[in-house]
């Protein structure tokens, strides 16, 4: 009797420890007929170009649910490779740019963690903090999601499982 109540609860637990986790701010509805402005993602982890890479997911994820006009940012001096984001430089591009464009919303964030965790299955994980902000500045949602997926998995699905976890309360 104890041993099948054990097994379930591990098969909970199991189960469980893959989820997304996700922390947004509450009853936000923005228009899907905007535009949509998507700056690369700060990148806080040790994979090189997390950010860029979250940035594309956030771009495709925005179009699935429906926004009908989405712009990414794109550097092409070469510069933001290294720095994605997070170089006063490359703020100040990125601001110059929202400020010529004619959006909405502005997509930004930070990517906490993106890689593949260490041992036998290699099982991808992924953190990401997403806000949305008018072009002045007003922030008008925030968000933060985290999933660790399983061994099959890749990096990019899981990535985009969360950022989709983010965007959704948004626009559906």
């Amino acid at each position: 009797m104890k041993l099948p109540l054990l097994a379930l609860c591990a098969a909970a637990l199991a189960l469980g420890g893959c989820g997304t986790h996700a922390r947004t701010a509450q009853d936000v509805r923005l228009e899907r007929d905007a535009t949509w402005l998507v700056l690369p993602l700060v990148n806080r982890t040790s994979t090189p170009q997390a950010g860029l890479r979250a940035q594309a997911i956030t771009e495709a994820v925005l179009a699935r649910h429906g926004a009908a006009r989405v712009e990414s940012y794109r550097d092409d001096s070469g510069d933001g490779v290294l720095f994605e984001a997070s170089s006063p430089e490359s703020r100040q591009a990125m601001r110059d740019w929202v400020a010529a464009r004619q959006g909405r919303y502005v997509v930004s964030g930070v990517v906490h963690e993106w890689r593949y965790k260490t041992g036998v299955d290699g099982e991808p994980a992924v953190g990401v903090m997403l806000e949305i902000r008018d072009p002045a500045g007003q922030l008008l949602y925030t968000g933060t999601a985290a999933r660790a997926g399983w061994a099959r998995q890749s990096l990019s699905e899981t990535g985009q499982r969360v950022i989709d976890k983010l965007v959704a309360p948004v626009l559906d």
